[in-house]
């Protein structure tokens, strides 16, 4: 086996299940959710020298969603690309909790009021953060789009995680009480 086999070994192990969850919630279906993971690594395996190592996680989770969904819009009709095997322990890891649901929804909820909360007090910091995290840009990126200085990009980033960490903390204290 060469460095190559290894990596998607290791890349098999770590996110199986991370990626059966994702597909099982779309398609509600174990043995397509296992034949789609199993595509996806397959993908990946094509693909692996131009997917660096660190985005590897959020690179399946997107081609195995777009897989979903494409099962989904064919009627259910899927074939078999390779054969991997996946315990049966997944399927009681994959049926989710009612209140774990209701939990997610309602933490859900509460980050994006806080997000809508920060976008509409704090536009800039919004903006700085939201180019970061979600485009992925640098300071130096982030300041010549919205033309500023790469110092002031950084600091409405940070004053926008400590405003966030704060309405968070405030939010508990209030519903505690």
């Amino acid at each position: 086996m060469n460095e190559r086999d290894h990596r998607l070994d290791d890349y098999f192990m770590l996110y199986r299940t991370t990626i059966m969850k994702n597909v099982y919630v779309f398609v509600r279906d174990y043995h397509a959710a296992e034949d789609i993971c199993q595509d996806a690594f397959a993908r990946l395996s094509g693909n692996l020298d131009h997917v660096p190592p660190e985005k590897v996680k959020a690179w399946l989770l997107v081609v195995s969603e777009r897989l979903a969904k494409d099962y989904l819009r064919k009627g259910g009709k899927y074939r078999r690309v390779m054969e991997v095997e996946f315990s049966e322990e997944f399927v009681t890891d994959l049926v989710p909790d009612p209140l774990d649901l209701l939990i997610e929804r309602e933490e859900r909820a509460e980050k994006k009021r806080v997000i809508g909360c920060l976008k509409f007090e704090k536009p800039h910091w919004y903006n700085a953060m939201m180019m970061r995290y979600m485009e992925q840009m640098n300071d130096i990126e982030i300041s010549e789009e919205l033309g500023i200085k790469a110092s002031l990009a950084s600091k409405w980033r940070e004053r926008a995680k400590k405003w966030v960490l704060g309405k968070y903390a405030g939010d508990e204290k209030e519903r505690d009480s």
